[in-house]
């Protein structure tokens, strides 16, 4: 993870897609989720699929309590309702470190899903 705050403004929809899969009342969710005000887009996948890397300026929130890795995790269904792919939240020392968006088809998913598309998976 880029600890620097150089780097790109987090997208609208990355935080749309960042608070639906962290949205219940984890500990570990409330703290990731505070860190969102201060994370910036510092990479992207090299294939042309919508994963994103984050950095932060660790100084400006804490580190979440983090047990588990993805943090988050859920598949993504396409207008019928098939699953397409997922997506998953990962983190590194508590910090959040990237957002990773994967298909099971051929043709990689190349934007964000709208949080409506998620089937959150329950927590193991």
């Amino acid at each position: 993870m880029d600890t620097s705050t150089i780097g790109d403004p987090l997208p609208a929809e990355a935080v749309r897609l960042l608070e639906a899969l962290l949205q219940d009342d984890d500990p570990t969710h409330r703290a990731l989720l505070a860190q969102l005000p201060h994370l910036r887009v510092t990479g992207h996948c090299r294939c042309p699929c919508a994963s994103l890397d984050f950095g932060l300026d660790q100084a400006a929130a804490p580190a979440a309590p983090v047990t588990r890795n993805p943090a988050a995790e859920a598949p993504i269904h396409d207008a019928d309702g098939e699953p397409v792919g997922g997506v998953l939240v990962f983190t590194q020392d508590g910090y959040l470190s990237g957002l990773e968006v994967h298909t099971w088809a051929d043709e990689p998913i190349t934007r964000l899903p709208h949080p409506d598309r998620l089937f959150r998976l329950p927590r193991g």
